[in-house]
């Protein structure tokens, strides 16, 4: 049996797992052997676990097969994982030092109780001294003195140790919460792989071992910063995972394709209809009678994609490298040109995915009824060969960060839009103009004629186009009648809900209105909710 030793070479990292690749080179000699990969994460799917090989002769003829790969358990005395082991470590020798500062305590503390006992009896005993004019005052004096530096001697020794003692409890509390995270209840316990070869003669055997592991995973994130006419987007890849094995120095590579889903087509069960039973009151209970069980409520469906915590918007000051896209049909690839270095701690890293630079098309929308702003939105197609997932993006305008979005999945070539913010320089104001109630009667039938009226100023340096929102009211009530009665200028739009849209260009200090009127009419014995 050939013990290898082995170091996680590639790692691809879905939205919930990731597949590891480990690989070591041994030399062998003619025959069979069976090759041993230790200190597998036991948050691997055994399922999953394959092997493959290279062999490089001695000699100008040879060659190897592989016979079978079988995984088990093996149980150690202590944790295997070399960070716990180094964890395990230095808590130990803080604990040490911990102890030795204690007894330095204990004993300072002794060596306070003596000196005060000391100056109790001393005091009594110069008291009568002096009393009986057997002792002269000066030797009090003088053991006073010595007896306060002694005391004071100690209490900063004390002092001083407890500070010591403060820090090391900091440190041995991070050390803990450290191991806690790479221990898992059963963390004296690892899988083995064993590996079955055969080689027709000697040479260097290298062993591939390929699994997937749960507890990890990676979600898109994305900076967005508009400066000037100029919009640059940075694409990130947020990994987290608590897989039991930190990843060092690995060939990185992030995938869109998700396992777990891709296995078993969803069936449609029957879609059943029925007749809606009357709900009857429960029966009032009986005076003693015990209280009824209250339901309780349905478990939770756990979720199949692992969660990470959105990690802080930072600026890039140095230039972000690019990631190879890979197509794969159903999915996207990321392939990282640089290492990879993710911990098994759980916490969320950022590595730098790709950075475009796009260009907007810029303009202002408005929906004056609900707010009296004109926000700033950039039309952008995606041009390039990067495929956008969903994911959440910081919006940096002019280097401020002024909130975040979501982005939705954006293929190539792909228009999207993103709002950036309110831009105070767009003046709006909305009015009420005229409410009239028609003082005759049509057929018994009431009518009423309202008008608004929405002011725009263009407070920017250059000319600006705006789109403006509002709307009529839906009846919905077959009696009542809504009708646009003018408007000035002409609405682009007028949707089925009765939504209405402006588009409209301003120059430099230009202010425009419009002005739409509306009437509502509805039969003289009804009252209408919702209206001005």
């Amino acid at each position: 049996m050939i013990d290898l030793s082995t170091r996680i070479v590639e790692v691809s990292v879905y939205p919930d797992r990731a597949r590891v690749t480990r690989s070591g080179t041994v030399a062998v000699d003619a025959g069979k052997h069976a090759v041993t990969i230790g200190e597998l994460p036991l948050s691997l799917d055994t399922a999953t676990v394959r092997a493959r090989g290279r062999f490089k002769p001695k000699a100008t003829a040879g060659r190897a097969r592989l016979l079978g790969i079988e995984v088990h358990k093996t149980f150690f005395q202590d944790t295997p994982a070399a960070r716990a082991k180094s964890l395990e470590d230095q808590i130990r020798e803080l604990e040490d030092a911990d102890k030795v500062l204690a007894d330095k305590a204990e004993a300072m503390a002794v060596q306070g109780e003596l000196a005060r006992s000391v100056a109790e009896k001393a005091g009594e005993h110069i008291a009568r001294g002096v009393a009986f004019a057997r002792a002269d005052m000066t030797q009090g004096v003088a053991l006073m003195g010595f007896v306060a530096q002694e005391l004071e001697r100690t209490q900063d020794a004390l002092r001083d140790v407890a500070v010591q003692r403060r820090d090391l409890a900091k440190q041995l509390d991070v050390l803990r919460a450290e191991l806690n995270v790479l221990r898992s209840s059963r963390g004296t316990q690892r899988y083995t792989a064993t590996v079955e070869v055969e080689a027709s003669a000697a040479g260097e055997l290298t062993v591939d071992v390929i699994y997937v592991v749960s507890d990890a995973g990676w979600q898109p994130l994305y900076d967005i910063w508009l400066d000037g006419e100029i919009l640059e987007l940075s694409y990130f890849g947020q990994i987290a995972q608590r897989s039991g094995e930190d990843w060092s120095g690995v060939s990185l590579t992030l995938s869109t394709a998700r396992p777990a889903l891709s296995a078993v087509l969803p069936e449609l069960r029957p879609w059943y209809v029925h007749v809606l039973q009357p709900v009857v009151a429960a029966p009032t209970r009986a005076p003693g009678a015990a209280p009824r069980a209250a339901a309780q409520p349905a478990p939770a469906l756990a979720s199949m994609e692992m969660r990470v915590a959105a990690a802080e918007p930072q600026a890039i000051a140095m230039e972000a490298v690019t990631a190879s896209v890979e197509g794969g049909g159903a999915s996207v690839t990321f392939r990282l040109p640089q290492a990879g270095n993710i911990p098994s701690d759980g916490e969320p890293h950022k590595v730098s995915v790709a950075v475009a630079k796009l260009d907007p098309k810029m303009d202002f929308v408005s929906a004056p009824k609900l707010a009296e702003f004109a926000y700033r939105r950039a039309t952008v197609q995606n041009a390039g060969d990067l495929m956008l997932l969903p994911g959440q993006a910081s919006l940096f305008v002019e280097g401020d960060f002024i909130g975040t979005t979501t982005l939705k999945l954006v293929a190539p070539g792909e228009e999207f839009e993103l709002y950036l913010g309110v831009d105070d320089r767009v003046y709006v104001k909305r009015e009420l103009k005229a409410r009239e109630v028609d003082k005759k009667f049509l057929q018994d039938r009431r009518q009423l004629r309202y008008g608004y009226e929405i002011e725009l100023r263009n407070l920017r340096p250059g000319p600006i186009t705006v789109e403006i929102h509002d709307q009529l009211p839906v009846p919905r009530h077959e009696s009542i009648k809504v009708k646009l009665e003018g408007s000035d200028p002409k609405p682009a739009d007028q949707s089925e809900l009765g939504e209405l849209t402006w588009k409209l260009s301003l120059d430099p200090g230009a202010k425009r209105f419009i002005r739409f009127d509306f009437g509502v009419e509805h039969p003289r014995d009804i009252q209408v909710a919702g209206l001005p």
